[in-house]
This record gives C-alpha cells, structure tokens and sequence, in this order.
C-alpha cells in the first residue's frame, strides 16, 4: 500500500504544480522536491513525467469506468465531467508529448467497455466477436477523436451539449451496427 500511497503523493504534486503554473515547463526534480522527495524515489516508481501522467489518467478512467459499472451511457457523461473539471491538466497534457498515449490508453479503456457492453447485450450475440472487437476499436477510435476536437477548441461548446452530442453518435452507431 506504501508504494501506491507514494505514487499518489507525486501525482497530486504534480496536479498541484501543473493547476498553479500551467505554462511551466515541469521537471522530474519539480515534483519529487513538490512530493516531498528525491528524484530517486519518483525513478523507482516511474520512468518519468510522461510515466506518471499515464498513471494519472489510468487511474481516473478505471475509477469512473469501474464506478459506473461499465456502462457506456454513464460512462460518457463522468468522463466528460472529468476532462472539464480538470480543464487545466487535461490542457496542458493535450499540448504535452504525453498526449499520443493518453490517447491510446482511453482509446484502449474505451475499447474494452464497448466490447463489454455488447457481451450482455442480446441484440449482438448472433455478430461473430471478430466484427464487435472492430466495432468497438472504430467506436472507441471515434470518441477519442471527438473529445481530441473538443479539447483544440479549448472546450469551447459546453460539457452538457458536448455530451449529448457524443451520447448520440454512439447510441446512433450502435443502432445502426445492430440493423446490419
């Protein structure tokens, strides 16, 4: 628990640095020193920044998808919630060089609640599990790339509009896949 516990510890620190300058170019020495550590400590638990941002996000989605009990309709609505209420990191690390496996890693979250989804759905249990597992990577692919735009315009439309309109492609798609 120590080791989860410390990694926490780094993680506020840098939510802490990032929130009060969100123009500063952060260091590893930064956040260890914010942490109330050495750098040694933060390289035991993570390769670097990019490390521990991945970590960051890993944890948050796996809350919000486990707090939901993997429904893509609550799901949807908690996860643009979060990326508004933490407008500041999930900036800061949109314009980072951690920004390409934030990406994968929602992408990845997201793949498995869809292909979770259609599992204990009846309308897809006669499609064959090579054509959900692509569906789910387009429809995963798709909501990534819809929040992606939303972050550019800097959050621009509402999280309320944007997640009724995100709510309704999926639902649309999803529809549209069953017809087939």
């Amino acid at each position: 628990m120590e080791r989860e516990e410390t990694k926490a510890a780094f993680a506020e620190a840098y939510r802490r640095l990032q929130s009060s300058d969100p123009q500063r170019r952060m260091t590893v020495k930064d956040v260890a020193v914010a942490a109330g550590y050495d750098r040694h400590t933060f390289y035991y638990h993570f390769k670097g920044l990019n490390d521990l941002v991945s970590w960051i996000f890993d944890q948050e989605i796996s809350r919000i998808i486990t707090q939901d009990k993997g429904t893509w309709g609550l799901i949807i609505p908690e996860l643009v919630q979060y990326v508004s209420e933490n407008r500041t990191l999930i900036l800061s690390i949109h314009h980072s060089s951690s920004h390409d496996e934030i990406e994968r890693l929602l992408i990845n979250k997201i793949d498995e609640l869809i292909i979770s989804y259609m599992a204990g759905d009846t309308a897809f249990s006669s499609i064959p599990e090579r054509k959900k597992d692509k569906l789910a990577r387009f429809l995963s692919g798709g909501i990534v790339a819809l929040i992606d735009e939303w972050l550019r315009t800097g959050l621009e439309e509402s999280s309320d509009t944007f997640t009724e309109e995100l709510l309704s492609v999926v639902r649309k798609s999803l529809e549209g896949f069953q017809a087939l």
